[in-house]
This record gives structure tokens, sequence and C-alpha cells, in this order.
């Protein structure tokens, strides 16, 4: 359970815009509460840390043997998933989760492009903004070539976006995707399930 700190530091305020030593000593402390014993899971979610808090969390030395990261709903946006893109402190993650965070085809092409999170092979980027432009970048830059479990759902992606992640090259391993709630057609998702990149997988949900 979250301890007191946590309801004193993220009231319905604002949260996300704290900087300097203020916001040194609350991502200290968000660290120390969530971060387990052995220090292989860091569970965020909802602490809203804003790009401001991944700036201290992607230096944070205690995060370096961190595999599994719930990163979920901390409006992160573009600047701050460039900043865990290129921390090589997460180089160990496998299991990434970055729901509801704003990200959106900007920040998508520099996580893609990571050359430390290549170990990952759970990608959860579920409520977010990455769109056609976003799910083509993935499509057809994707570095993360390890990724079996990726969830795009509710993401503005249209008939374009779903029919370049079916014929991507780029996910080699994938075994599961979810891409629901979001804006393709009847017949762009009938299109899709043939795909190459598709018609392979375990669990295909559109």
């Amino acid at each position: 359970m979250p301890s007191i700190t946590h309801f004193e530091i993220y009231k319905p305020a604002e949260p996300c815009s704290y900087t300097g030593e203020k916001l040194r000593e609350i991502m200290d402390k968000v660290i120390s509460e969530t971060l387990t014993p052995d220090g292989k899971e860091l569970n965020l979610k909802g602490y809203c840390v804003g790009p401001n808090g991944m700036t201290i969390i992607s230096r944070d030395e205690r995060v370096a043997k961190v595999r599994r990261f719930n990163c979920g709903g901390n409006r992160i946006g573009n600047e701050g998933v460039k900043l865990l893109a290129e921390s090589e402190l997460f180089s160990k993650v496998n299991w990434l989760e970055l729901g509801g965070n704003d990200i959106g085809p900007e920040g998508l092409r520099a996580l893609v492009n990571s050359k430390t999170l290549l170990k990952v092979k759970s990608l959860n980027l579920y409520r977010n903004a990455i769109k056609d432009e976003g799910a083509i970048i993935f499509a057809n830059e994707n570095q993360l070539e390890k990724i079996e479990d990726l969830d795009l759902a509710q993401n503005e992606i249209g008939d374009e976006g779903i029919l370049a992640l079916s014929q991507s090259k780029k996910l080699p391993d994938l075994v599961s995707i979810a891409l629901d709630n979001n804006f393709s057609s009847t017949e762009g998702k009938e299109e899709a399930k043939v795909g190459p990149n598709f018609k392979k997988l375990q669990s295909l949900n559109l």
C-alpha cells in the first residue's frame, strides 16, 4: 500500500510541475517507496512523476537492477520517454508499462530506437497518442526486436497504422498484440488480420 507520504505528495494539485530541490526530495522518497528490496521491480504507477521526475529517476543508480518497470499514468510525455530510452540504467528492463503517459509519435520514435532497452519483451503503451504516424514508425524503425507482448490499445491508430504493423518485419518475436479501441475500420481490421506479422500471432486483439 502507498504510504501516507504518497498521499501528501500526490494530491490532485499538480505534482508533475515540481522542480529543483523539492523535486529531488520527492523523487528520492518515491523511489525508496516503490523499489523492491532486491532492486528488480520499480512500480511508479499513478505517481504522476512527469518529465521533471523522469530527469531524476533516469539518473538514480538505485534503478540499475530493475527488470520490471511500471511507469503507467505518470504523464512523462515525449520528453520523459526520451530520458527513459536514453538512460543506460534501464538496460536490464524486460517488462515495461508506459500506459497513460501522453506519448506521441516523437516519443515513440525515441523509444523504439533505444539502444538501452533491448531486453524488453513486454511493452504496454495503452492509452497514449501514438496515432498512425507512431504506428508506422514502430513498424519501420523498431530496434526492440525481443518484444513478444505489445499493447497499443486506445492510441488513435487508424487503418494506415494497423496495416503497417501487420506487415512489419521489425517485430520478429511478437506473440501477442492488442490494438483494440483505436480508429481502424472493419475493413482495415480484416485486412490486417492476414498480414504476415499478424497471422502468425497467438493473440491478436483488434
